[in-house]
């Protein structure tokens, strides 16, 4: 994931967690095609807005003030 997106190799742990959390979230043979997280919870999942590792977010700064931009692009 680090390398097909280009980003620095400091980000491994938040790559891990990526991974992880995305296994939480989607259907497995052993729950017949359910969940971790809804056998754990009995709530189906929300992937609606999942984007793709690497992709470009906008940031909200609480620092911005009305003349100054308020968001910054990450």
């Amino acid at each position: 994931m680090l390398h097909e997106s280009g980003l620095p190799h400091t980000l491994w742990g938040e790559a891990v967690r990526h991974v992880v959390w995305l296994k939480k979230h989607m259907p497995t043979k052993v729950l017949n095609s359910g969940t971790p997280l809804e056998a754990a919870t009995g709530k189906k999942p929300n992937l609606s807005y999942i984007r793709l590792w690497g992709s470009k977010i906008w940031v909200c700064l609480e620092a911005g003030d009305k003349l100054s931009g308020c968001v910054a692009e990450g």
